[in-house]
């Protein structure tokens, strides 16, 4: 009898222990901010809180949080992780809330030609010598000033945040678009990348510019355009 017992208390805690192993793995991911977008493997599941179940053949799933204002972040969460839940931390976008695009009225001017038309009256040379001013003003240095080909580009200017860098560039052409020669185009190019990626292959296109450059627009309509 005592054996009996003892064989279906060994039954019972070997059912015991693999009934917990077939227990699905579950972590909760919480966000900062609490409103943040999480996705799972490219596919958005919720916002601020979710708990995962892993698949038994699953080790990890990718996670990808997102909010407005703040740096998307992707992470590995993986199914070996000893804690019920993980607090995933968003960082401010720093270089979004110091520049404007699109989406503000009449500066939607990042990496693309607008035109200023010179006012009358202001001599070809007085033009030249105030694109001049203008550029050295907001730039460190020109890489090249053409004045028979009408040509002005600057040295990029570097913006460091704490986890992105921007980078911002002008280019001045004369343009013949109004019948007029005392005309130009300028473009102010605006790229951004990774802080934790140092090359600059990491840049990419930046559809916006910096609020230090955008005095830089209202100087050139004022200085150039309207002559004074």
């Amino acid at each position: 009898m005592r054996e009996t017992c003892r064989l279906l208390c060994l039954v019972l805690l070997v059912v015991g222990f693999s009934l917990t192993g077939l227990a699905a793995k579950k972590i909760t991911i919480h966000t900062q901010p609490e409103n943040a977008t999480i996705s799972i493997d490219g596919a958005e599941v919720g916002n601020g809180t979710y708990t995962v179940k892993f698949e038994r053949k699953v080790d990890f799933y990718m996670v990808k949080v997102s909010a407005p204002g703040y740096l998307t972040k992707s992470f590995k969460l993986l199914k070996s992780n000893p804690n019920n839940s993980v607090l995933y931390k968003l960082s401010p976008d720093e270089a979004m809330q110091s520049s404007r695009g699109g989406e503000d009225a009449g500066l939607d001017m990042a990496n693309r030609w607008f035109d200023i038309i010179c006012g009358k009256g202001v001599s070809k040379d007085e033009v030249w010598k105030r694109l001049i001013n203008v550029s050295l003003n907001y730039f460190d240095n020109i890489e090249i000033r053409d004045k028979e080909a009408g040509w002005i580009r600057t040295g990029w200017k570097t913006t460091t945040f704490t986890e992105q860098v921007v980078r911002t560039q002008m280019e001045v052409r004369v343009s013949f678009n109004n019948g007029d020669d005392n005309s130009y185009r300028v473009k102010i190019t605006s790229e951004i990348r990774d802080k934790n990626c140092p090359g600059t292959q990491c840049y990419t296109k930046y559809d916006r510019v910096l609020n230090s450059f955008t005095p830089l627009i209202e100087e050139l309509q004022t200085s150039i355009a309207k002559g004074q």
